[in-house]
């Protein structure tokens, strides 16, 4: 029983081996010219300035459309450093005067104590 499967074992492997081996040539010679050295860098250089072009292009779009979003978020940044501006000076305003109140009455205190 051994022998059998030891012979089943080597007909697998033995199989594709010999199918392998008798198939006919199929590399295929490599016809065409090789790309000279001056013709590569040319190629390669003119990808490169293509590649370049669409950079360049595709960056103007998003430059443009960036300034237009910060042109906006700079009106509405200006809008409300306005309000706030307009209500710290609200706010100054009224503590100014509670300041003053408060300094005059110490004022007062203070000039009736003066000997005269």
């Amino acid at each position: 029983m051994n022998r059998m499967n030891l012979l089943a074992l080597v007909s697998l492997v033995a199989v594709p081996v010999v199918s392998h081996a008798q198939r006919p040539d199929t590399v295929k010679r490599d016809t065409v010219k090789k790309e000279g050295t001056a013709a590569k860098v040319g190629r390669q250089t003119g990808t490169s300035l293509d590649k370049a072009a669409k950079t360049t292009e595709h960056n103007v779009k998003k430059g443009a459309s960036a300034t237009k979003t910060n042109a906006s978020h700079a009106a509405s940044a200006t809008e409300t450093n306005a309000k706030n501006a307009a209500s710290a000076t609200k706010t100054n305003a009224k503590n100014a005067e509670k300041a003053t109140k408060t300094n005059v009455k110490h004022l007062k205190k203070n000039v009736k104590k003066v000997p005269g």
